[in-house]
């Protein structure tokens, strides 16, 4: 399940999607259902295939958030963590921290927490944008946290895996 929060004017907003089927269900800020059996995101452009019908949006990301334009307005969206300033989320996989690279799915877990890895070893793979990413161990070690399952929406700078190192 992929979970977001949003700032928009004073309000905050979540919207979550959750795997279903062939597609996903998608929740939205007033708590109205759709099921999206399709997403296509080109440019900078996302167009959703609804059981009501299509619906084409174009956005672009800030360093503050989202702007979707949407029937000739530009609404503003800032992330929860952005707006709270959270400065803990900075980690490094030098450390042993993978993150997201960039939003997109988790197509293919190749660990179970627990498991021993070697340096350079494939941990999943993350599709956007029509490309496939794989992220691969830092160094030889123990996945100590994994926190993305197959079919896991995330967005850039989750933490899809924590690698514990070997003792000295």
């Amino acid at each position: 399940m992929y979970k977001a929060e949003f700032r928009y004017r004073d309000a905050t907003l979540a919207l979550t999607a959750q795997p279903d089927g062939t597609g996903w269900r998608i929740t939205l800020p007033d708590s109205m259902e759709r099921a999206v059996q399709h997403a296509e995101i080109a440019d900078n452009r996302l167009v959703l295939h609804t059981e009501a019908g299509r619906v084409a949006l174009a956005f672009v990301r800030t360093a503050q958030g989202l702007e979707i334009q949407y029937r000739g307005r530009v609404y503003r969206f800032q992330r929860v963590e952005a707006f709270a300033g959270d400065a803990s989320s900075a980690h490094s996989s030098a450390e042993g921290v993978l993150t997201a690279p960039m939003p997109g799915l988790v197509s293919k877990v190749f660990v179970e927490q627990g498991a021993r890895v070697e340096a350079g070893q494939r941990l999943l793979v993350l599709e956007a944008m029509k490309t496939e990413q794989a992220l691969r161990a830092p160094f030889a070690g123990v996945v100590a946290r994994l926190s993305a399952r197959e079919g896991d929406l995330v967005q850039e700078g989750a933490v899809l895996v924590e690698i514990a190192p070997d003792a000295p």
